[in-house]
């Protein structure tokens, strides 16, 4: 489908309309309310909270955008897509060692907890998958897709993984694959930099003339927020940003936040708006998995700036020049691009399927073979790589 809407995100709807279309749904998906956030900071990047209490991950999604709309889209979205991996994923198929199946891919290349014991011979529940851009039918273990943990009376190896990454929404099936895509992008490249293998080029503010991103910028300057941006260079060819903020209210906390999309002023920009989120989570102590340590008292002058300048965003931008008018050529294109670089094609796993269907969105989750993924969620500043 075209897209039709491009501030500070590319959508085939407008976040209006979506929120028209979804807003009646809420409480078939257990979300009791959406919350406007953004008041408890003094930033004003808009963010919001879904709230599910009857959730089997976490009870609350966060949401975040350049306006409110979006951001109330995006929390709300966020929170379907859980209740999607936890309660849509299809019945197995059947139940067999991954040896015994003819695969494209070893499914030790898949996800899963470090120091797992999986191997061709685990029995295994399989469901079907189908592979991105050429729909060809593939099996994927369900656990690499089921999310969420009940009581049971027996006893389970849990051996494959399942996370949020690769789990996305959108207007469209295409428009979740996008996203979902560009979210597996954005993680392998953010785990090699916490491995050490990857590098990143600082960016210069002041340089960013993009209306939506330089608008983000200027509220966080108003604000006394310590801002850093980075362009993280990747094996795909994919714009990849990430972003770091710091104020003296917080002293013991470093937030961060990433963002990974063919046009790279909307990596950017997710990747400031996702900064700004964590520092509201932190705020609204709404999330489970808070470490404790982000509310110690401290005595902090502020992180270490980074060595070198940053470089102009014009000479950044100007390095990726790919775009498309529709979210199905940009879903094709960004799984062409994995499987260059991985010799896997990405496997999506429609969860709005069969009673599931909606017209109004869809959900999907995509596993992507060999790719990285570093499950602490920890964005670490990058070293600076050499200049050109």
């Amino acid at each position: 489908m075209r897209k039709t809407y491009f501030e500070g995100a590319h959508r085939t709807r407008h976040p209006d309309h979506t929120w028209e279309a979804i807003r009646p749904l809420l409480t078939a998906y257990g979300i009791t309310r959406v919350a406007d956030v953004t008041g408890l900071d003094d930033i004003g990047i808009p963010v919001t909270m879904a709230v599910r209490p009857l959730a089997r991950t976490l009870s609350v999604a966060q949401g975040k955008g350049t306006t409110l709309a979006a951001a109330r889209v995006s929390g709300a979205m966020e929170a379907i897509e859980a209740w999607h991996g936890e309660r849509a994923v299809p019945a197995a198929d059947l139940r067999a060692p991954a040896d015994g199946l003819d695969l494209p891919y070893p499914v030790t290349a898949l996800e899963s907890h470090p120091g797992s014991l999986v191997t061709g011979r685990t029995v295994l529940d399989w469901i079907t998958a189908c592979s991105e851009p050429d729909h060809e039918h593939v099996f994927v273990p369900a656990a690499c897709v089921r999310l969420g943990r009940e009581t049971h009376g027996r006893w389970r190896l849990h051996l494959p993984s399942a996370s949020t990454n690769g789990l996305a929404s959108g207007n469209t099936h295409a428009e979740a694959v996008v996203h979902a895509l560009a979210e597996l992008i954005e993680r392998d490249t953010i785990s090699a930099v916490t491995c050490g293998q990857g590098r990143g080029r600082l960016v210069d503010p002041d340089s960013i003339e993009d209306k939506h991103c330089a608008a983000l910028i200027d509220r966080l300057r108003a604000a006394g927020v310590w801002l850093e941006l980075w362009h993280l260079p990747n094996r795909f060819g994919v714009p990849v940003m990430s972003c770091y903020l710091w104020r003296e209210d917080q002293p013991a906390l470093l937030v961060a936040g990433s963002g990974a999309h063919l046009d790279p002023h909307v990596a950017l920009s997710r990747a400031i708006t996702e900064a700004a989120q964590s520092r509201l989570t932190q705020i609204t102590g709404s999330r489970e998995d808070i470490h404790p340590a982000a509310y110690r008292t401290a005595v902090h002058h502020g992180p270490r700036p980074s060595t070198g300048p940053g470089a102009r965003w014009a000479q950044v931008a100007a390095q990726y020049t790919t775009g498309f008018v529709t979210d199905s050529g940009e879903a094709e294109h960004l799984a062409a691009r994995i499987k260059a670089v991985t010799g896997h094609h990405p496997l999506v796993v429609d969860l709005t399927h069969g009673p599931h269907r909606r017209s109004e969105f869809a959900v999907v989750k995509v596993l992507a073979p060999a790719l990285r993924y570093d499950a602490r969620h920890i964005i670490p500043r990058p070293a600076q790589e050499a200049a050109a």
